[in-house]
């Protein structure tokens, strides 16, 4: 019996079994392939890693429009009175809970002067007297968004019975939307305080 790849004698041939294996222009192409394919998926990798600080960044700048936007509408809902009412500012007749309008907190509720003055990229809040005499310090409660016409006001500026705040934040670099946070409220006390 003949058994393939020896020799035999007389038969001045070697057969050679097929071993299946690659080539080298195979495992060039491969190796080629394979880095590519790699080399892709670190950069998409790199470029999510590199982008998340500025996504995490612009959520806490939404965040906190949310928080400062429901704190607005409270002081609305408590106040008694909207005297200055201008696209980049409003101020309103409210209660907060302070000490001394614009000093430290306090359980109990004193009447005060709040006004939030909106630049085109950030919004200040202050506390003052009634008249608004005796400011506090203002302090930044609204950053990232477009301004500075964040208040709209129904009838009129002069004496409105309505306060619109709409806040809009540009999507992150490169991107084409943005996302704008609204809220209305009506005043619910007008007239001075009892």
């Amino acid at each position: 019996m003949h058994e393939p790849g020896r020799l035999r004698p007389g038969d001045g041939m070697l057969i050679v079994r097929d071993e299946g294996g690659w080539t080298l222009v195979e495992m060039l192409v491969a190796t080629a392939v394979g880095l590519a394919v790699i080399g892709t998926a670190t950069t998409l990798f790199v470029s999510v890693i590199q982008s998340q600080p500025r996504a995490s960044e612009h959520g806490e700048d939404i965040q906190g429009a949310r928080t400062t936007m429901e704190r607005i509408t409270r002081e609305l809902r408590q106040g008694w009175g909207v005297p200055v009412a201008l696209p980049s500012q409003l101020s309103i007749l409210t209660y907060v809970k302070s000490a001394t309008c614009g000093g430290a907190p306090s359980s109990a509720s004193k009447a005060c002067r709040v006004t939030y003055t909106c630049s085109s990229t950030a919004c200040t809040r202050v506390e003052a007297n009634p008249n608004g005499t005796a400011p506090g310090p203002a302090r930044t409660v609204i950053t990232g968004f477009t301004g500075p016409n964040a208040f709209t006001y129904s009838p009129s500026s002069a004496a409105p019975t309505f306060v619109g705040i709409s806040l809009s934040y540009p999507r992150e670099a490169g991107g084409d939307d943005s996302i704008t946070l609204k809220d209305g409220v009506a005043l619910r006390n007008p007239g001075p305080p009892v």
